[in-house]
């Protein structure tokens, strides 16, 4: 036999406040976790490239391809002389616009460039000083570089589903 006691239950506003308080802290604690993994990296400093092609299609591509390569050799000395260097990629995409009967334009300034994800972190977007060549209208992909320090990337654009790093965490954690 139970000895008669009285069984008292806390009032259910205490339970309600409880429970928000839990789910403040939950949300608080998730934050502070996704502050620290993804602190933005530091931005590439000094100058940076861009060609932009014409658009999408496999010849556009192609031709982006063919100047990215003429061009490259001239980009590796910016470092050293950017003036010169600035006036022989202005020769070599004068060149270039003859032989391959394709409009391109260089310009020099200010650009805005995409926030991008690195292996370092992420860099948010932002106003650099730049190089862009535009191949045609410049509706395509593009390809470009941070010419100090030397980093390159073709630009990809992948959709990508969005992971909820608790529920990666789980599948791992109890995976076989």
């Amino acid at each position: 036999m139970l000895p008669d006691y009285e069984i008292k239950r806390v009032p259910s506003i205490g339970r309600k406040i409880d429970s928000i308080i839990l789910f403040v802290w939950m949300l608080l604690m998730m934050q502070t976790v996704l502050f620290f993994l993804f602190q933005e990296s530091d931005q590439a400093e000094g100058m940076r490239f861009r060609l932009i092609a014409n658009s999408n299609t496999v010849q556009d591509q192609r031709i982006k391809n063919e100047v990215k390569d003429n061009i490259a050799p001239i980009l590796l000395e910016y470092q050293n002389d950017p003036h010169q260097t600035y006036e022989e990629l202005e020769k070599a995409v004068g060149e270039l616009s003859h032989s391959l009967n394709e409009k391109i334009t260089i310009t020099k300034g200010q650009a805005i460039f995409p926030p991008k994800m690195w292996n370092e972190g992420i860099t948010s977007q932002t106003n650099v000083e730049s190089i862009v060549i535009t191949i045609g209208k410049g509706r395509g992909d593009n390809w470009w570089c941070a010419l100090f320090p030397k980093v390159c990337y073709k630009e990809e654009v992948k959709e990508e589903k969005p992971k909820f790093w608790v529920w990666e965490w789980l599948k791992k954690k109890f995976s076989t």
